[in-house]
C-alpha cells in the first residue's frame, strides 16, 4: 500500500471513530434495581413454587424495597430514569407505535413511548401483587403477611389468591416485555440488553443527548426513606 493510501485509510478510520461513539444511556442506580428486581422476582417465584414461605417473605421485602426505590428513583433519579423523561401521551404513543413495522427507525435514548407502557406496567403489577401479599392469610397462620392483622381471615385469604394469581399475570407481562427485547434485537437490530448492562451505547455523529446524573446523596436518601418504609410494613407498623 501506498503512503497516500495508507493515509487516507488511516484518515478514514479516524473518520469512523469520529463519527462512532460511546453514549451513556442508564446510571448505575438504574441498572442494578433493573437486574436486582429479576434476581429476586426470580427468588420470589422459586421459594413460593417451593413452598419455601420463610424466605419467599424475605425475598418480598428486598422485592418492595426495589420497587419504591425505582418508584423514587422515576422522580429524583438521573435524566433517563425519570418518567418525564419516557412516558408520553396517546398521540406520542400511537405515533412510535406506526413507526415499530420499520426496521430503519432511529434508537430512542432511554426507554421508547411503547417500553415506558411496559415499565409503567410492570412497575404497577409489582407494587400490587407484593401488596396482596402483604395482607395475604397463610392457611396455618404461620408465613401470614406483616399487614395480615388488619383484615379478616377470610379476606386475608382471598388477597392471598390475588397474590398467587396476579403474579401469574406478572410473569405473562414480563414474557412480553422479553419478546418485545427480542423482536428489536431480532428485527430491528437493536440490543436493548447490553446498554442495560454497560450503561452506554454506541451512536452516531447526531446524537448529542447526554445522561444527566442526580447526584448520589440524593440516590442515599431515597434508600433510607424506603428502607424505613420498608421496615414499619415489615413490623406491620406496630411500633
Amino acid at each position: 500500500m501506498s503512503s497516500a493510501n495508507l493515509t487516507r485509510s488511516m484518515d478514514g478510520e479516524a473518520i469512523a471513530t469520529i463519527a462512532a461513539r460511546k453514549q451513556r444511556v442508564w446510571d448505575g442506580p438504574t441498572r442494578a434495581m433493573h437486574w436486582l428486581l429479576v434476581v429476586f422476582l426470580g427468588v420470589c417465584w422459586w421459594t413460593g413454587v417451593h413452598n419455601q414461605l420463610e424466605y419467599h417473605l424475605y425475598a418480598g421485602y428486598a422485592v418492595l424495597w426495589i420497587a419504591l426505590m425505582r418508584l423514587y428513583w422515576g422522580f429524583f433519579g438521573s435524566s433517563t430514569a425519570r418518567f418525564t423523561h419516557f412516558v408520553r401521551g396517546p398521540v406520542g404513543i400511537l405515533n412510535y407505535a406506526r413507526t415499530l413495522h420499520h426496521r430503519d427507525t432511529a434508537h430512542s435514548y432511554g426507554h421508547n413511548p411503547v417500553g415506558a407502557i411496559s415499565v409503567l406496567l410492570m412497575l404497577a403489577m409489582v407494587l400490587a401483587v407484593v401488596g396482596f401479599g402483604l395482607f395475604a392469610v397463610d392457611v396455618d397462620g404461620l408465613y401470614s403477611g406483616p399487614l395480615s392483622s388488619y383484615v379478616t381471615f377470610k379476606g386475608g385469604r382471598h388477597l392471598a389468591h390475588l397474590h398467587y394469581h396476579w403474579f401469574e399475570y406478572l410473569l405473562a407481562v414480563i414474557g412480553l416485555h422479553i419478546a418485545a427485547v427480542a423482536f428489536y434485537f431480532v428485527y430491528k437490530r437493536q440490543n436493548l440488553v447490553a446498554p442495560m448492562i454497560s450503561g452506554s451505547r454506541t451512536v452516531g455523529e447526531g446524537d448529542e443527548e447526554e445522561l444527566e446524573h442526580a447526584p448520589f446523596w440524593r440516590f442515599v436518601a431515597g434508600a433510607v426513606i424506603v428502607s424505613g418504609i420498608v421496615w414499619a410494613v415489615s413490623i406491620g407498623f406496630y411500633f
